[in-house]
């Protein structure tokens, strides 16, 4: 049997990444996984998604926030801000429900190694950038802080632990 021809599902590969970090995961078929993570400001739901047609997997990151109507314009309006400053990936809010959620797609190939390494990195630098704008998204929505005050701390990195 030729390796080389075995069609190449990203999927198991993205499983392999997410089973590395112990996290708890869900296959809902062969073409989808889905895992739960805690982190330090709150809890994640992280969505993998694989397009054949296109060989590309749509990754997704939403957060445990909720922005109800009234203060979409600020949310927006942040996340447009934040999403000038990233290399990768973007920020929106899930138009069925006001969800806060990182987005990124990536093209797969062939080279098992490599995939998997876009992938760990993907998920690590993804993570990353929620982690450093959770608290953003937080006081806009629950202390009515403007969207440009509420990057000011953004830039800062916290050392150790109080």
């Amino acid at each position: 049997m030729d390796i080389e021809n075995i069609p190449l599902n990203p999927i198991d590969i993205v499983e392999e990444v997410i089973h590395e970090k112990n996290w708890s995961f869900s296959r809902a078929d062969d073409y989808e996984l889905v895992a739960d993570i805690d982190s330090k400001c709150c809890q994640y739901r992280l969505y993998f998604t694989w397009a054949e047609n296109i060989r590309a997997i749509s990754f997704t990151i939403t957060f445990d926030l909720k922005y109800p109507q009234s203060k979409l314009i600020k949310a927006y309006e942040l996340i447009g801000l934040i999403n000038e400053k990233l290399w990768l990936g973007h920020f929106d809010i899930t138009s069925k429900n006001g969800i806060p959620a990182f987005r990124h797609t990536i093209l797969a190939n062939s080279d098992i190694d490599f995939l998997h390494k876009k992938l760990e990195n993907l998920v690590d630098i993804s993570i990353y950038e929620c982690e450093k704008y959770y608290p953003s998204f937080q006081q806009t929505l629950f202390h009515d802080i403007e969207p440009l005050e509420s990057l000011e701390f953004t830039n800062f990195e916290v050392i150790g632990s109080a």
